[in-house]
């Protein structure tokens, strides 16, 4: 059963982080329920990594993904201004959103939103990514989503850089392991798109569902879709 409260959540992600865990599916789960729990229609993470790229580690659709990989490809968006600042960004209204981002604003309205909202993943003294929030909805925040908002991108942070072992380079360790997660991820909804003859979209939703219904992490069903499909 899913969990009923955003404080529900967050201590099921903090009880995780104590055990194995697989990070991409806790990374998922965590952008899944940031939307859920602030009314938000999608969800993105974008993270900097250590060389200087902006990659995704995690989306709720594949119309977060092709907004999330575009802001990367142009260095235009919600997330690169988050980077720039370190502060909280939210652009309301398809005009607004137009005129701040050239490229990447036409970009979110064509997709069918009317709000985005971007936090900052906080470690230490420096930002490490942000947490997109798309909205159909053009609104603002209340401060009861902001304020869930940045819970959701504090645990993610610490999912990140998860202090059980702070060495050097461990932070780079977990973000590599994280994007080859999220590479299987596409991988797989590539392989179910061509499977079942359907787009993107619905390739990714049958994807989060077989995991679901499995009882199996993200990542994992991805690696059995594409193994799967390797063995025929």
């Amino acid at each position: 059963m899913n969990p009923r409260t955003p404080a529900d959540t967050l201590a099921l992600t903090t009880s995780a982080l104590l055990g194995d865990h697989d990070v991409t599916d806790l990374l998922y789960r965590i952008v899944r329920d940031s939307a859920r729990f602030t009314g938000s229609d999608a969800a993105g993470l974008l993270v900097r990594t250590p060389g200087g790229a902006l990659e995704l580690l995690s989306a709720t659709s594949h119309a977060a993904v092709e907004l999330e990989l575009y802001q990367a490809q142009v260095d235009e968006g919600p997330c690169v201004d988050l980077l720039s600042t370190g502060e909280t960004v939210e652009e309301v209204g398809a005009d607004a959103l137009r005129a701040r981002w050239p490229a990447v604003g036409p970009a979110i309205v064509q997709a069918g939103f009317g709000a985005v909202h971007a936090y900052p993943l906080r470690w230490r003294d420096g930002v490490l990514g942000g947490l997109n929030l798309f909205s159909h909805r053009s609104g603002a925040n209340d401060e009861e989503q902001a304020a869930t908002a940045r819970s959701f991108a504090d645990m993610a942070a610490l999912v990140l850089v998860q202090p059980e072992r702070l060495e050097q380079g461990a932070v780079a360790d977990r973000l590599a392991r994280a994007l080859e997660g999220r590479v299987v991820v596409e991988q797989a909804k590539g392989v179910l798109a061509h499977q079942l003859d359907v787009d993107m979209e619905t390739a990714y939703t049958a994807l989060v569902d077989r995991a679901t219904q499995d009882g199996d992490a993200l990542s994992v069903a991805a690696r059995n879709v594409v193994q799967a499909a390797y063995r025929r």
